[in-house]
C-alpha cells in the first residue's frame, strides 16, 4: 500500500503561508508506508528540522539542530537520508516551509511575514507564524545556558514540536548571560500581558535550566500566562560550586509561594541533576498543592538521567502528549 500525500496537503499541515505555496506549486511526492509515518513524527518535532525523500519514495528527517538557520538540520537529514536508502535524497520541508523542488532560502524566510517583536521575545528563526488571530496560542521557549557559550541560537527541546503541531506558534525569550534575573522575568511577565493585547488567546512560557527559572519567575511577577513547563530548573550553578546550598532551595521555595492559582504548571525534575540541591520536587508538591495551583510534577522519571535530559527525542516521544494533554485542558494521563 502505498500513501500519496501532496504538496498542498502538507502545506496545510505545517501552515505554510499562501505566499510560500503560489512561489512552489511542485507536484505531487509519492511516499512508501514507512515514510508516512515518518511525516507523521517529523511533525511533533522542534525547529530546526528538515525533511528529505529519496528518488523511491523512503525518507529521512532531523530535528532539533541549532544554529542560525537550517542548514545543518538539512545537512544532517540528506546525510542520513544518503546512508540508508544509498541514493541521492531531495528536500520537502524545512522547519515548516514545504521547499520541493526549489532553493529553500527563496521559499523559508528569516522571519516569517508579518511576525514582529513582541517586547523582548523575538520569532523563532525561519519559522512561519500563523499570527494572533489564525494561531491556538503563544509558546515562548527560553533557554539554558552553558558555560562559556552563547545560547541563543540553541535550539528548543524535541517536545516543543507537540505544540507547534497544534497550532501554535513559537517565539524566544534569549538571554545571552544572566545578568538581573528580575528584569528579566519582569520583561518576561511584559511581553505575555503584550501578547495577550495582539489577541493571542494562549500563552505557554516553557524553558530548561536558566529559562525554566526565568518562566515561573515570570508567574510570580504575576505574568497572564496559562501555562508554565519546567524542565529542571535551575540558575545557582551546579551544587559543588555553591557557597551556600540553602539559598538555592530558599529562592526557589520563593518562587512558587509567588505562584497563585490560574495557570497550569508541568514541573520537571531529573536524576542525577549536578544543578539539583535535593527536595525541590517535595516542595513543589507542598507549595503549589496549597497555593491551589493545577500541577503536573514529574520527579526522576526512569530512564531519563542528568541535567539536559529532555533534549532527548524519546522524551519528547514519551511525555509529549501527556504535556499538551494536561496544559491544554487539564487532563492527567499516563505517563505524566
Amino acid at each position: 500500500m502505498r500513501q500519496r500525500i501532496t504538496t498542498l496537503l502538507v502545506a496545510a499541515v505545517f501552515g505554510v503561508s499562501a505566499a510560500a505555496q503560489a512561489q512552489a506549486p511542485a507536484p505531487a511526492q509519492t511516499l512508501n508506508r514507512e515514510a508516512a509515518r515518518l511525516l507523521s513524527d517529523f511533525q511533533s518535532a522542534g525547529p530546526h528540522r528538515a525533511f528529505v525523500v529519496s528518488p523511491d519514495g523512503r525518507a529521512s528527517w532531523w530535528a532539533g539542530a541549532s544554529g542560525a538557520d537550517p542548514a545543518l538540520a538539512i545537512a544532517s537529514a540528506l546525510k542520513r537520508c544518503l546512508e540508508r536508502t544509498q541514493q541521492e535524497c531531495k528536500l520537502h520541508i524545512v522547519n515548516n516551509y514545504t521547499v520541493a523542488g526549489h532553493d529553500w532560502r527563496e521559499l523559508a524566510p528569516a522571519r516569517s511575514a508579518g511576525a514582529v517583536d513582541i517586547g523582548r521575545l523575538r520569532p523563532q528563526p525561519y519559522w512561519s507564524m500563523r499570527g494572533p488571530q489564525l494561531a491556538t496560542g503563544l509558546l515562548v521557549w527560553s533557554h539554558g545556558y552553558r558555560a562559556g557559550r552563547n545560547s541563543t541560537e540553541s535550539a528548543p527541546q524535541s517536545w516543543v514540536g507537540q505544540f507547534t503541531r497544534l497550532g501554535y506558534d513559537l517565539y524566544r525569550f534569549d538571554r545571552e548571560w544572566i545578568t538581573d534575573w528580575a528584569s528579566d522575568a519582569t520583561a518576561l511577565a511584559d511581553a505575555v500581558a503584550k501578547a495577550k493585547a495582539m489577541g493571542y488567546r494562549r500563552v505557554i512560557l516553557a524553558g530548561q535550566s536558566a529559562g525554566a527559572w526565568v518562566s515561573l519567575a515570570a508567574l510570580q511577577r504575576g505574568a497572564a500566562a496559562d501555562g508554565v513547563i519546567s524542565i529542571a530548573a535551575a540558575h545557582h550553578g551546579t551544587v559543588e560550586k555553591m557557597r551556600d546550598l540553602t539559598r538555592a532551595r530558599s529562592e526557589w521555595q520563593r518562587v512558587l509561594e509567588g505562584i497563585k492559582h490560574g495557570p497550569r504548571l508541568i514541573v520537571v525534575n531529573f536524576a542525577d541533576d549536578a544543578y539539583d540541591v535535593g527536595g525541590r520536587m517535595d516542595d513543589a508538591r507542598s507549595i503549589l498543592a496549597r497555593n491551589g495551583v493545577e500541577a503536573e510534577i514529574i520527579d526522576a522519571p526512569e530512564g531519563f538521567k542528568g541535567h539536559g535530559a529532555a533534549a532527548d527525542s524519546s522524551f519528547s516521544r514519551k511525555f509529549g502528549a501527556c504535556f499538551t494533554a494536561f496544559i491544554e485542558t487539564g487532563k492527567k494521563q499516563a505517563p505524566c
